[in-house]
């Protein structure tokens, strides 16, 4: 699973899961690859450039995927998680690699089965730069024992906690309605004293 989510003033994607891939199309190598985020892809995991500054990462692509050709609505967007935030393992999801095609990225060493986790930090970014709206989108592939899926969870932004000043509003007056209760108890209280003598 890939779980987005604003952080701040940032943006991570949190990748957690397994993948089973016994069910997909064989292997195609790719290596120097790039953790990039456009409306067609997404990954988990190192800031892996194609560069000097920072090494690449090698994965494998599987296909055989049933999912999205898209999950973003800006197709301009093509932005590189921030330096040095990213950790785990790269894996993830190209939505269409051009050609119709849902392709699954996973490490080249990866055995099916195995446990994967990974983070990206995009600083600085908002859901919206990014071109992701909040929602849910899954791919499948494989029957019976070796059916299986991933899924890309963006989450809404939390709503902003309630002004403190609103809640010391609302305590100032109810504290002067009890004292005017208060005062009204105490002078009922000294009429019916004086009526009684």
């Amino acid at each position: 699973m890939l779980t987005v989510k604003q952080d701040g003033s940032d943006v991570v994607v949190i990748g957690k899961g397994s993948a089973n891939t016994n069910g997909l199309a064989p292997k195609i190598s790719a290596d120097d690859y790039t953790n990039v985020l456009t409306d067609t892809q997404i990954y988990a995991g190192p800031d892996a450039f194609t560069g000097v500054t920072t090494p690449p990462v090698d994965v494998n692509l599987w296909g055989g995927l049933t999912g999205p050709s898209l999950f973003g609505t800006d197709p301009n967007i093509f932005e590189n998680p921030s330096l040095g935030l990213g950790f785990g393992d790269l894996f993830g999801i190209v939505a269409d690699n051009g050609l119709g095609q849902s392709l699954l990225v996973l490490p080249s060493n990866y055995t099916s089965g195995d446990s994967l986790n990974g983070t990206s930090r995009f600083s600085g970014f908002t859901l919206a730069n990014l071109g992701l709206n909040p929602g849910v989108f899954s791919w499948t592939w494989g029957t019976n024992p070796n059916a299986d899926s991933l899924e890309l969870r963006i989450e809404p932004v939390p709503a902003p906690a309630p002004l403190p000043l609103a809640g010391g509003a609302m305590a100032w007056s109810l504290a002067k309605r009890m004292r005017r209760a208060s005062r009204g108890q105490r002078l009922d209280d000294r009429l019916k004293n004086r009526t009684s003598t």
